[in-house]
């Protein structure tokens, strides 16, 4: 898959007005983590948990900034309230509420400590998941690619 193609999957329209091109890096993986968190479309998360709804509050702001609804309000507090002992419990439950408005919370590969979630549509799912973004041995290899926990 080319870069443009990986790119446009991950990243929306609007997010990549005005990127300069020549400030792409030669590794991609890197590339993306680092643009996904100077955009803000990637929420990251210790794999601890999160603190203060960063899930909930992450979903309000994709919202706003798409004008479009994943989740009702009702579902958002009971998501805000959820108890879990591992972060990818509660993904899975976000999946099954923003996954009926065509939606879902990816975690995209990291070699640290942490998640680097993003919203996507579903229909980018078959792409998003066939993509090995991880060329180091030493990580399992389910863990080289984007997750979808549902």
């Amino acid at each position: 898959m080319l870069f443009n193609d990986i790119v446009s999957v991950i990243f929306n329209e609007s997010d990549l007005k005005g990127l300069d091109y020549s400030d792409i890096k030669v590794n991609l993986y890197e590339w993306i983590l680092e643009y996904g968190m100077s955009t803000k479309r990637f929420l990251y998360l210790d794999y601890r948990g999160e603190e203060d709804n960063e899930i909930v509050n992450y979903i309000l702001d994709y919202e706003f900034k798409y004008d479009i609804e994943l989740a009702t309000e009702k579902e958002l507090e009971q998501l805000g309230k959820l108890e879990y002992e591992f972060l990818p419990e509660k993904i899975k439950e976000v999946n099954k509420i923003i996954s009926s408005k065509g939606y879902g919370l990816f975690s995209y590969p990291t070699t640290g400590d942490y998640y680097a979630l993003f919203i996507s549509i579903l229909s980018n799912k078959i792409e998003l998941l066939k993509i090995e973004l991880v060329e180091n041995v030493n990580i399992p290899l389910n863990e080289r690619y984007i997750q979808l926990y549902d």
